[in-house]
């Protein structure tokens, strides 16, 4: 099963944000309930899922470098250098 990661980062990060938007005006009162942490978790989450997607966006380019690098590679060696029966170069 191929999973899309860059997309699940995303839906997190869209998550939290949300998360963010409700619970940071309710600071106050979270505060005095006893959990005044959940707004800042909330953005850490954020915080968090932006430096993910960046990490993930480096990867996925750095794959396609990669792969078309092998695919260069493979297809220079597989014609350069061939010679038929005769010695001549096929072309």
């Amino acid at each position: 099963m191929d999973v899309n990661l860059s997309r699940v980062v995303l839906i997190g990060t869209v998550l939290y944000a949300i998360a963010a938007v409700i619970l940071l005006p309710m600071h106050a009162s979270l505060t005095d309930d006893g959990h005044g942490r959940w707004p800042w978790i909330a953005v850490s989450g954020v915080g968090l899922g932006l430096l993910g997607l960046y990490y993930l966006k480096r990867r996925d380019r750095a794959i396609a470098r990669d792969a078309a690098a092998q695919a260069g590679a493979d297809g220079s060696q597989g014609t350069a250098g061939s010679q038929g029966a005769d010695g001549s170069a096929e072309g």
